[in-house]
């Protein structure tokens, strides 16, 4: 059974089992703003667009809560995170049932809070996850079973804008550039932008998204 609430644009080609590309939006969205992307992402991939659990006090919905202090720096809610992350992980039992996808093919597309979601559910459960497309997030330490350092093997492609005043490009650069060093498969593209996804950067993930296509 489904726990989480979702948006749905099955495959228009190729035979079943299909891959699928789930996508989780950032805080303060819902599962309508990533779904904008399902007509331009390729048509043999099923398209799942999954809705946060929680309601943001400022509108709309996030996977965890972040909270400010007195010197308005952010935190984030660890154990909200990973009961958010245990949900994601379920969904996918539930997903490749109802929807008859391949279970060998699976990504992940999140944006800011969803990306960071995405990079834990890419390393910590790679039996489920194939690949990852992680925009204008970091690697979240503290939501790992393993350091940085342990982990191989992976296949992701993150970006991130350099005037980001949301989530602090350096953030992202730390953490991705200590995965680069044992993951040749790990892309990292930056812009001349703030807290969004250019036309570049779709441009630059939907060719990502072709090379590393199984055959």
């Amino acid at each position: 059974m489904s726990s989480l609430n979702y948006k749905i644009k099955k495959a228009a080609q190729g035979t079943a089992p299909h891959p699928a590309i789930l996508l989780l939006h950032g805080y303060g969205s819902n599962a309508d703003d990533l779904f904008t992307f399902a007509d331009y992402l390729p048509e043999q991939y099923t398209i799942i667009s999954l809705e946060a659990p929680l309601a943001n006090p400022y509108g709309g919905k996030a996977w965890y809560s972040i909270n400010f202090d007195a010197d308005q720096n952010k935190w984030s809610d660890l154990e909200e995170a990973k009961k958010s992350l245990d949900k994601l992980v379920h969904q996918w039992d539930y997903f490749l049932t109802a929807y008859d996808l391949n279970p060998k093919d699976i990504s992940l597309m999140g944006f800011s809070q969803g990306a960071i979601l995405s990079w834990s559910l890419l390393l910590d459960h790679p039996e489920k996850f194939r690949r990852a497309v992680c925009m204008s997030g970091y690697v979240n330490s503290e939501l790992l079973q393993h350091p940085l350092e342990a982990y191989h093997n992976v296949l992701a492609f993150a970006s991130h804008g350099t005037q980001d005043a949301t989530v602090p490009f350096a953030w992202a650069a730390s953490s991705v550039k200590t995965l680069q060093k044992n993951n040749t498969g790990v892309t990292f593209n930056t812009y001349p932008e703030g807290h969004n996804v250019s036309p570049e950067n779709f441009r630059d993930l939907l060719n990502w998204l072709k090379i590393t296509d199984q055959d």
